[in-house]
């Protein structure tokens, strides 16, 4: 059985959290996860069937992201032009 998102899904990650998770499936299957949110709002991707290179790939992009986000913040402490 497996299940598949159809039409994409958008995630506010807002401030988190975000952890990771070693368990095992129905299976009795090694599982880890990536999980953001917490509680009802929680998201899990599994990620134990993606190669390395993949997952070297998530981390490229994050950290796109994380310079994105780091030069929003420094964009809002320069002062407002007229």
């Amino acid at each position: 059985m497996t299940a598949r998102i159809i039409g994409g899904l958008t995630v506010a990650l807002d401030d988190g959290p975000v952890r990771t998770r070693y368990d095992r499936d129905l299976d009795g299957k090694q599982r880890a996860t990536l999980l953001l949110g917490e509680g009802g709002s929680e998201i899990g991707i599994t990620v134990t069937s993606c190669s390395p290179e993949l997952l070297d790939l998530l981390v490229d992009r994050v950290t796109e992201l994380r310079d994105w986000a780091t030069r929003q913040e420094l964009l809002k402490r320069l002062p407002e032009v007229a």
